[in-house]
Formats: structure tokens, sequence, C-alpha cells
């Protein structure tokens, strides 16, 4: 007998555009058929109050019309396809006009996910795989972080927070490089942001979306991204802040040509890296733990 035709998720995040084409098993699991991420930097200058820019539109329309083909030569039926965006689409003041030509482009309707949306379903991404004790996990995109705490599989707070990497990089990258300043400055303002919303001190923090990955992959120093190394690989707090402060002494030409850092996260990755070390303080984790998935995962029907 043939397997079931498989689904896919089309996620719009304000730095990035991923594609999940996947199956979901009677137990739930996610039998993944390809995941890709396509740079297109949608909330590039996006401030409160302020519209899209023409390019990023465009760039990001192109990239799902790629994913929806892809999506298509891998034998996805048009019904079972799902298309959700995140922070850059929530801020902008233009979100209709883009929602519109999105919805053209992949034939159907484009969800707009609250930010306490993103971070249940990035929670139940990694609860189906850690069912059992505490759980906490952190999403951080482009113009939003997440962070979820639960138990046993289930949720029991979410919060998001309107700090994100491009967002973050945007507002303090006046030099280049940075320098070890600059990150300390950035991990501050991260650290306030996540004051707001106290929780218990855990010992580790799930962590996951393209910062995480990325510094998984830097970390392990691989030479091409293996996503099979990489979910699942931990590290200590200080190799994560070590590895900022490094990157943030590096002009973004020197980032650029490190292997699995490519050139539209080469800028950002500082930023992120930062709100990541204010994360962990936060949480008080001494060992992150990377998981290479997200909310596409609970989406995917």
């Amino acid at each position: 007998m043939e397997p079931p035709a498989p689904s896919a998720v089309l996620d719009i995040g304000t730095n990035t555009v991923l594609l999940l084409v996947g199956r979901r098993g009677p137990d739930g699991a996610v039998e993944v058929i390809e995941d890709r991420a396509r740079i297109t930097r949608l909330g590039e200058g996006l401030a409160r109050g302020s519209a899209l820019r023409p390019a990023a539109v465009e760039r990001t329309l192109a990239a799902l019309s790629d994913h929806v083909a892809r999506a298509r030569a891998l034998g996805v039926p048009g019904g079972r396809i799902v298309a959700a965006a995140t922070a850059g689409v929530r801020m902008a003041t233009d979100a209709e006009a883009f929602l519109a030509r999105a919805a053209q482009v992949v034939g159907l309707p484009v969800r707009v996910l609250s930010g306490e949306e993103e971070a249940a379903l990035s929670f139940a991404s990694v609860a189906a795989d850690e069912p059992a004790g505490p759980l906490r996990v952190l999403d951080i995109g482009g113009g939003s972080t997440e962070l979820a705490v639960g138990r046993d599989g289930k949720v029991s707070s979410v919060a998001s927070f309107r700090l994100g990497s491009v967002h973050l990089w945007e507002r303090f990258a006046g030099a280049d490089p940075p320098g070890r300043e600059g990150f300390e400055a950035m991990a501050a303002h991260a650290a306030a942001c996540l004051a707001e919303r106290p929780v218990s001190p855990h010992p580790r923090l799930s962590a996951l979306a393209g910062t995480a990955t990325t510094t998984a992959a830097l970390l392990l120093g691989l030479s091409t991204y293996d996503r099979t190394r990489v979910d699942g690989s931990t590290f200590e707090r200080e190799a994560v802040r070590g590895l900022g402060a490094h990157l943030a002494a590096m002009p973004i030409e020197a980032r650029s040509r490190l292997p699995c850092l490519p050139t539209g996260r080469a800028d950002v990755i500082v930023a992120g890296i930062a709100i990541l070390v204010a994360a962990l303080d936060h949480c008080g984790a001494k060992t992150l733990v990377v998981r290479d998935r997200g909310h596409r995962y609970a989406l995917l029907p």
C-alpha cells in the first residue's frame, strides 16, 4: 500500500521563509521529507507603525512561489498546505495587502499567528519528543522571541517579546564589527526585555529556529549543516557566550565566510546569540539544548 500524500507548512518569518514537507504518523511523530529555508529579511527596517519594504515583499513572495513549486513536486496536494506568518507581518501597517498577495501565490489564505500561539506551537513541537518532565522552549525569530514553560508535555505559560535578532541588530549595530561592548549591550537590552516575564529557574533550556541551529553548527565545527548532528545537541552557557563575543569581534565579511553561516544571517547572528545568552540567564539555565524544529512541525496536518 502506498503511503498517504505528504503535507506542507509554509512559515513566513521576519528573516526567513521556511518550507516543511512531511507526513504525520499515527503516533503524532513527523516524518520529514524536506525542511528548507530561504532568507528574505521581510522585516528589514520594520518598526512599530511602519510598512513592509517593497523589495523585501518581492523577495518573500518569490521564495513562497519557489517553496510552493517544490511542495507540489514532492507530491503535496493543494488541500494539504498550511501557510502561517509571524512577527514581521503582525507588526506591519500594510499586513493585509501583503497577506492578499501571499494568498494568491500560495493558493490559500495565510494565517497570522499571535506571539502566544507561536510559543505554544513551538513548545508542542519539542514536547512531542520530550513528553516527561519540565521543559522550557525558546524560539528566537527575526522580529520576536517566544518562551514557553511546561511539564509532562503540557504547556503552562507562554510569553512573546518584541525582541528579535533582526530588530535588535538594526538597533545596536552602529559599528562593524560591534565588538564585545556591542555584544554585551545587545545582551543587556535582551535581558531587560525578558525580565518583564519572570520564570522559575531550570538547568536546561531548549531553543529552536535559525539562531539556535546556526549556533550549534558553529560550535560543532560543521563544514556543512547536518540536521542529525544539530538536533538534540547540548552546549554549556559559557560556550554560547564565548561564540557570541568571538563573532562580534569579526567583521560581517569575515563572518559570512564561515561554514553554515549564510550571508543573510551573518549580520544578525550576533544579536541572535545575545538574545540566546540573555534567555539562558533569564531561565537560570546552564545547558542549552538545540532542537531543529519549530511551530511548523506542530502545524503540519
